[in-house]
């Protein structure tokens, strides 16, 4: 019953092993396919997108890398833009763009340096050179560029100077500058810069030329300035006659100085019937100088005919006195014409055989000193042929020492030097010279030499026209060659009182005594005046040992050796 009453589980269903085993399998699938999915989405699609990322950003460097290579500045640093919008961080950007940044600085710069350099601008230009190249040093050519303002702007300031020194009349400057400038040109643009040298060679050469007054040395540097004038533009016309006249004048010159008459003749004869006025008369004074020494040697050679032809041809020169040349060649002429004697007709007799007398030498006429005015009578015992003036920095060819004294004549620049004739009548009218250095001006006071009383020493008087004297000196030892100058107030005399002879001024009063000379030992001695009062001529051992005739001006400067020479001379007088 008991067993009746109970209820029985209902009985599942015996499930089938093959279909659970499918069951299970699909599951796993299932869940599999879950898991790849989820997997998916979460792992292999971000890492997809990150390579995709990655590989943009990377390709973007690239392309920035790529157009800095090619100097596409622009383009590489928007790349850099478009990649820091991306990653901020990449690698790329650490250095780059600043890189960039700078470079394109750097050009801008540059550019900027260029157009400045091509207006004009160079030292607007130079300021940005310089800073670029403390940027980025050895930037294209910056280094080249520099280079070319630095020689600008010396050229500017070159030709700055040259304007001044123009302006100024120094062609020496002028011309120093331009030929620095001209240097400093590539050769393909100097044609301006030597146009401009070559009108400032020729324009100093002939200024020059305007300034020769004595000496050679002006006229040698004014054929130095036409010969570089000529090297830049062969050919020109005027620059070559100008430098032939002053060759010309130097040979003639040469000649004359080295005692060649008939060299200096056929140089300066030419010269003068072109420009009888070149030097200013000079020229045509040297040929007369050449023509009358031409003359005395053929007198002295007894060839009277043709001295007389030489007188004459001096005797016609323009703008020099010729006064001498005609005295010279009208005695000539007296002596060389014949004079006819009337004798009554004799009744014939038989002819005679008459012995030749022979005709007596005639000699030149005695030309008195005082038509040698302006120049300088002085004793030396050099020879009888005129000494040449030595050339600056060649020693002096010894001779002649020792020899006779006689009076000489020469220019005041110590040029032009020959020995009087007829000495005897010379001598005779130099002391007459000497006697009237020491008169006043107008002839009515002198002045005089002797002792005070009761003194060892020499002082100087003046005498003046109403017989009173007037002492001008007091001072030690001997006072001497007292000469008044021509201006009427100074008085040029020697003195020892320094412990040798020096030269000395004292006014006409008696005060403002100045001393002209300063030796150790050596002596200055026998003063005279130029026509002028403005210089002083004397003589002294000074330097060489023996006597020399020196010139220097009223306040003593610009002493210089007229003499020159290996002789003896002294006791010049400048002829009044």
């Amino acid at each position: 019953m008991e067993q009746r009453g109970r209820i029985k589980a209902p009985r599942l269903p015996k499930i089938n092993r093959r279909v659970l085993f499918v069951v299970v399998l699909i599951a796993l699938v299932i869940a599999l396919g879950l898991l790849a999915s989820n997997l998916y989405r979460g792992v292999v699609l971000p890492a997809a997108a990150q390579a995709q990322v990655k590989q943009t950003q990377d390709g973007l460097a690239a392309q920035a890398a790529q157009a800095v290579a090619s100097k596409d500045y622009t383009r590489a640093l928007e790349l850099y833009e478009q990649l820091a919008a991306l990653n901020p961080t990449h690698p790329a950007l650490a250095e780059n763009p600043a890189k960039v940044r700078q470079t394109i600085a750097v050009e801008q710069l540059y550019q900027e340096a260029q157009a400045q350099f091509a207006a004009g601008q160079i030292d607007a230009a130079q300021a940005m050179l310089v800073q670029l190249q403390a940027m980025q040093p050895n930037y294209r050519d910056v280094q080249t560029m520099l280079t070319k303002i630095e020689r600008q702007q010396r050229l500017n300031a070159l030709a700055r100077q040259a304007a001044e020194f123009k302006a100024a009349g120094d062609w020496e400057g002028v011309i120093a500058r331009q030929e620095e400038a001209r240097a400093l040109m590539p050769r393909e643009e100097r044609g301006p810069a030597q146009a401009e040298l070559f009108q400032a060679y020729a324009t100093y050469g002939a200024e020059l030329v305007q300034q020769t007054q004595s000496g050679s040395g002006e006229l040698l540097r004014a054929v130095e300035m036409f010969n570089k004038a000529l090297a830049l533009r062969p050919g020109a016309a005027d620059v070559t006659t100008q430098r032939n006249r002053a060759r010309q004048y130097l040979a003639g010159s040469n000649a004359y100085t080295a005692g060649n008459w008939s060299g200096a003749i056929a140089q300066l004869e030419p010269l003068y019937a072109e420009q009888p006025g070149y030097l200013g008369g000079q020229a045509a004074q040297l040929l007369y100088n050449a023509y009358m020494r031409r003359a005395d040697a053929l007198a002295q050679d007894n060839e009277m005919a043709r001295a007389w032809e030489f007188y004459t041809r001096a005797s016609k020169l323009q703008s020099v006195d010729t006064s001498t040349a005609r005295a010279l060649a009208a005695n000539l002429e007296l002596q060389l014409t014949p004079t006819a004697t009337i004798t009554p007709t004799p009744t014939p007799r038989p002819a005679a055989t008459l012995t030749p007398v022979p005709s007596a030498t005639p000699t030149p006429g005695y030309v008195p000193l005082t038509r040698y005015r302006g120049k300088i009578v002085f004793w030396s015992n050099a020879s009888d042929q005129p000494l040449p003036t030595p050339i600056p920095g060649t020693p002096v060819a010894p001779g002649g020492r020792g020899g006779q004294p006689s009076l000489w004549i020469m220019d005041p620049d110590g040029k032009n030097r020959f020995r009087l004739w007829q000495q005897d009548k010379a001598q005779a009218e130099y002391k007459k010279l000497q006697e009237a250095e020491r008169r006043s001006p107008d002839g009515l006071s002198s002045l005089y030499v002797t002792n005070p009383m009761h003194s060892k020493t020499t002082q100087l008087y003046l005498l003046d026209p109403d017989g009173k004297s007037f002492q001008l000196t007091d001072y030690d030892g001997l006072q001497y060659d007292p000469v008044w100058s021509p201006k009427g107030f100074w008085i040029a005399f020697v003195s020892n009182e320094p412990g040798n002879d020096e030269i000395f001024l004292v006014g006409r009063d008696g005060e403002h005594p100045k001393r002209l000379t300063w030796n150790d030992w050596e002596w200055d001695k026998h003063p005279s005046w130029s026509p002028d009062g403005g210089r002083l001529i004397f003589w002294s051992n000074r330097v060489t040992g023996y006597g020399q005739i020196w010139l220097m001006n009223d306040d003593g400067s610009y002493q210089i050796n007229l003499s020159n020479n290996d002789f003896e001379e002294y006791d010049p007088i400048w002829i009044k």
